[in-house]
């Protein structure tokens, strides 16, 4: 090899250098400075299959799944901003479920990491998970090693 090979190739090596070292530090703030605040969930609402529609938790009739069936419990996450969905930072965000009867304490707690998508919160209920009877739930968000406060309990019915 010549010279004006080697100050070529090492030109090269110090310019890939440099944008990897560029690249781990653009990631590594946007990891920790760019973290969004977790904020309470919105919209809560039930499945009671992947191809039904949304039973919302407020202003209607209790949502009911089927216990043999299963279904789904769901929120929004609520927006931290204009370009919330194509934060990668806010991809990192989950939610904490938890499922009781009325007045008891929770027999169901479980973390989901948000969707794909950025923008919903959801918790597979399996058939056979919860036996008929009346249950509600409720979730908060968990960002790094912060949370939000609890959304308010969400009534529904589990039928045979």
């Amino acid at each position: 090899m010549n010279r004006k090979h080697l100050r070529r190739t090492g030109a090269v090596a110090g310019a890939i250098a440099a944008l990897v070292a560029a690249s781990v530090a653009v990631a590594g703030t946007n990891a920790t400075a760019s973290q969004p605040e977790p904020s309470v969930p919105g919209t809560l609402r039930v499945f009671a299959g992947p191809y039904e529609q949304a039973q919302f938790c407020e202003n209607g009739p209790t949502p009911a799944i089927s216990g043999a069936n299963g279904g789904a419990l769901a929120a929004s996450a609520t927006a931290f901003g204009k370009d919330a969905g194509k934060n990668r930072s806010y991809h990192a965000l989950k939610a904490t479920f938890e499922v009781a009867k009325p007045d008891e304490a929770a027999l169901l707690t479980k973390t989901e990491k948000i969707w794909p998508n950025g923008m919903v919160f959801n918790l597979a209920v399996g058939a056979g998970r919860l036996k008929p009877g009346d249950y509600r739930f409720r979730l908060r968000t968990v960002g790094g090693n912060a949370t939000s406060a609890w959304t308010p309990w969400c009534a529904f019915t589990v039928t045979r």
